[in-house]
């Protein structure tokens, strides 16, 4: 249980950077907690209200998994073909973007950073990031438990419920590194919308992430593919479906203001 430490303490650091005292508003944590529960039932109950264009989009999302999972087996072998030493040493850099360890003291270390400079984008960046990854990896966690898939180096193959009862180390669906880059890649495009390179970048590094565990033999690609639906959609969701902190220099007070939206 120790490697979950510095992740608790990460996200009790993220937390702690919230300007918790404003004069005018009081109750953003409280807001902000609360939209957990919020979003989790947005995403949820989102399918009653879809229109054509909706089905259509989720229909071929299941349609392209399904195909990757007959596929599997072929696009492993090619990528194991392809491995070399040039892949593995890219590969190497980019899958640390989806390592929890590494991610979530960087999120928790930024906000702090925006709490001290009094940044309110950095705050509100580092808040989105936290709550997208939290959910998006809830439901990883959740789907790695009940579909009891092998990792393909373990040579067992690609099928789900493959053993007797339920075990832990049947880990594969979803990639869990490609859902957290994911479910942070479209927060910062969006957050950075206006910076010309920040969008391409973040989405770079988000699609080298994904491929690192198809060249690393750690997942099937129709584990990446979930992953990457699963944070992509998180992160839409969570931003349409948060508080957002604003931050007001207040002239007349000789000071700063925290402020919060929807």
């Amino acid at each position: 249980m120790s490697k979950f430490y510095p992740f608790c303490f990460a996200v009790v650091l993220v937390l702690m950077a919230v300007p918790l005292f404003s004069a005018e508003e009081d109750n953003f944590l409280q807001d902000y907690l609360l939209s957990y529960p919020e979003t989790i039932y947005a995403g949820a109950t989102a399918p009653f209200s879809w229109q054509k264009d909706n089905w259509l989009q989720a229909s071929a999302i299941v349609i392209t998994g399904g195909c990757l999972y007959f596929l599997d087996d072929d696009l492993r072998d090619c990528f194991q073909r392809n491995r070399n030493e040039v892949t593995d040493d890219i590969f190497t850099v980019a899958k640390q973007f989806g390592e929890v360890k590494i991610m979530f003291p960087v999120m928790a270390l930024t906000a702090l950073g925006g709490y001290l400079t009094k940044d309110e984008k950095t705050i509100d960046t580092s808040l989105l990031c936290l709550k997208s990854s939290l959910l998006s990896l809830a439901v990883t966690q959740t789907l790695k438990l009940a579909s009891q898939r092998q990792k393909p180096y373990k040579e067992e193959g690609k099928e789900f419920w493959n053993g007797k009862g339920i075990s832990f180390s049947r880990d594969s669906f979803p990639s869990g590194h490609t859902t957290l880059v994911w479910s942070l890649a479209p927060v910062l495009a969006e957050q950075y919308k206006n910076s010309r390179w920040v969008p391409p970048t973040v989405y770079t590094i988000a699609t080298l992430t994904s491929l690192s565990r198809l060249n690393d033999d750690q997942h099937w690609s129709s584990d990446v593919f979930a992953g990457a639906v699963i944070g992509y959609v998180t992160a839409r969701l969570v931003l349409k479906n948060t508080p957002r902190l604003m931050l007001n220099a207040q002239p007349e007070i000789n000071g700063i203001s925290f402020k919060y939206k929807f």
